[in-house]
């Protein structure tokens, strides 16, 4: 008797090898409660039994991306618990005449699919490494926006193996090293959120035959055929150059480049932990410059590489990276070092390293009227000056009150009297005294009623304008950014 029993289709073996490969690449990806024996009992069970959250996958309407949101619907259908909940995401970028059409054809493709759409538009801003990172960034971004919003923790994207190559000569053609020979890898972390690339071990061939053999309809980007970007041109000439010298050339290359990742993991791991021992014992987001120099010159690079990064900056080229070595190692007063990133600025200031926002700068003289508020916002400076109410010492409220005070940089020669039981001396051997290092001076203003210096930002007030006894305030000023140790 003949089984009733329905059985399923022959799978075509690339057909069969993407849907394994999807799958497992999500899987593979521990939950969010990865220790429930950390956790109370309560706890791991609401882990076990609360759904799926949404899988993100970043929709282009290209052929790549098309078989990636088919596959991850065929495992949605399958009823695969980490692909219950599937929302597309496309990125807008308004940088192609058709960009309104491949949203169009996106939302069609979605809705016959049963997939949420959601479409970002973002606007690319230039940036000295060309429009291709910049809409590259732009889109990353709206990506993870997209996923913390609707409560996603993985975004697929349709990245392969040729991809992966391609990425690696452009990369190697612009000197990079290890860390940039082994990007694109399988998984990055960020926050809360992880790109996750299923397909990155697939050859394009094998998603093209999976294209004809479903019939999935798709986009065609015409920037694609355009030979003057890199990319295009490696791909279109250079990597059949290499598969015609070398047959299976792609597995081998794949596998070079999972080396140079294994070794750029390690290299890492020696940058955080010679980090690590230079920062023991300093302030926050510094570096004492006498370890640093202890280390080999390579061990040296990588903990400035490693600082920097652990602050939100790109790493230098290897030619800024020598000049900031050279300086920190080098330079005998703390003010000459000066490195500039964007709006920040690498300083040196007794026997540390450290970062400082680049903008923030002495500002022009500004006139403020005191009334009786807590504080009056100064933005020419950059912050705030606050009126602090005290029962000790201060400045007498009707004397200060209603006259202009007059917010200005250094002119040259000030003397003050911060302390009573001193006499006054220069703003230069105070500051000198109080360990302001002689770059920041400059961002801190000084406060003048009339012709009367009555107030300096990081020195306190002068002595002989306070006293006790009626109502009293005291200044403070509060830059919008810290200083040195804030």
């Amino acid at each position: 008797m003949a089984s009733s029993r329905k059985r399923r289709p022959t799978l075509d073996p690339v057909e069969a090898a993407l849907l394994a490969f999807t799958r497992s690449a999500v899987e593979a990806i521990p939950p969010e409660h990865s220790n429930p024996a950390s956790a109370d009992l309560a706890g791991a069970a609401r882990t076990r039994v609360r759904h799926a959250a949404p899988l993100v996958i970043a929709l282009s309407g290209g052929r790549d991306s098309m078989t990636l949101l088919d596959l991850a619907v065929r495992l949605r259908d399958e009823r695969v618990r980490a692909f219950g909940e599937l929302v597309a995401v496309h990125v807008h970028h308004g940088m192609q005449k058709a960009a309104d059409e491949w949203v169009e054809f996106c939302s069609q493709m979605c809705t016959k699919l049963g997939v949420a759409l959601d479409v970002r538009r973002v606007t690319v801003r230039p940036q000295a490494r060309g429009p291709e990172a910049a809409a590259r960034a732009a889109r990353y971004a709206a990506l993870l926006e997209a996923a913390d919003e609707h409560g996603a923790r993985l975004v697929l994207t349709a990245h392969h193996l040729d991809d992966r190559i391609e990425t690696f000569l452009i990369q190697w053609l612009r000197g990079a090293g290890p860390e940039g020979l082994a990007a694109m890898p399988a998984v990055r972390a960020f926050e809360t959120v992880r790109i996750v690339r299923p397909l990155l071990d697939v050859p394009r061939a094998e998603i093209e035959h999976y294209v004809a053999l479903r019939g999935l309809a798709h986009v065609e980007d015409p920037s694609n055929v355009d030979v003057r970007l890199l990319r295009n041109s490696i791909r279109r000439a250079v990597v059949p150059a290499l598969e015609s010298a070398r047959p299976g050339m792609r597995k081998a290359a794949a596998r070079s480049i999972d080396l140079v990742a294994e070794a750029a993991e390690v290299l890492r791991e020696y940058g955080a932990a010679d980090l690590e021992a230079c920062a023991a014992g300093a302030p926050e987001g510094m570096l004492y410059v006498d370890r640093l120099a202890q280390l080999t010159p390579a061990r040296q690079a990588l903990v400035l590489r490693s600082w920097l990064t652990s602050n939100g900056l790109e790493n230098l080229s290897r030619a800024r990276l020598r000049d900031l070595l050279a300086q920190a190692l080098t330079v005998r007063a703390d003010a000459r070092l000066l490195l500039r990133m964007g709006s920040v600025e690498v300083r040196r200031h007794r026997g540390l390293l450290l970062l400082r926002d680049a903008q923030r700068v002495a500002g022009d003289a500004a006139t403020v009227v005191w009334h009786g508020e807590e504080e009056l916002a100064v933005p020419t400076w950059g912050g705030v000056l606050r009126f602090d109410t005290t029962v000790e010492e201060g400045f007498d409220v009707e004397w200060l009150s209603g006259v202009p005070l007059e917010l200005r940089g250094r002119g040259g020669g000030e003397r003050f009297k911060p302390h009573p039981t001193r006499p006054s001396k220069t703003l230069k051997r105070l500051f000198q005294d109080a360990n302001v290092p002689e770059f920041e001076r400059a961002r801190l203003p000084l406060v003048w009623r009339g012709e009367e210096l009555i107030y300096v930002a990081g020195l306190g007030a002068d002595a002989r304008l306070i006293d006790n006894g009626g109502p009293r305030v005291m200044l403070a000023w509060h830059p919008d950014a810290p200083l040195l140790g804030g």
